[in-house]
């Protein structure tokens, strides 16, 4: 199963199991990530899981900022909504939360499309 791993200097200190539906993530208590930091909007993003439409029983996650102060980067560029894949790494002030789904295949990224 898929989880987000939230890490300080390479050492996971905490993770979300990724199942089909949303997490919220911000400073407010009532967010299903809460993150303890001035830099961080209240309610800054969310992360969408849901059923992969070409591939039976596989999920697909989306991180969305919600139009945050500081914004959301992936991989190091800011971004309003965009697919996760494993080792991905989001940006939400100050903290770096990484996707790990070593399951995940990757045949959106080796499929030949013929016309």
């Amino acid at each position: 199963m898929a989880y987000l791993a939230l890490s300080v200097e390479d050492v996971i200190i905490n993770k979300w199991p990724l199942a089909e539906g949303i997490l919220h993530i911000g400073r407010a208590s009532d967010n299903d990530i809460q993150i303890n930091d001035g830099a961080v909007s209240s309610r800054h993003a969310r992360l969408i899981t849901e059923p992969d439409p070409f591939i039976e029983g596989q999920l697909m996650t989306y991180v969305e900022d919600l139009a945050s102060t500081n914004g959301t980067e992936l991989n190091g560029t800011k971004i309003t909504r965009e697919k996760l894949s494993h080792d991905d790494i989001v940006t939400i002030g100050f903290n770096q939360f990484q996707l790990i789904d070593k399951e995940s295949n990757k045949l959106d990224e080796t499929a030949i499309i013929i016309s």
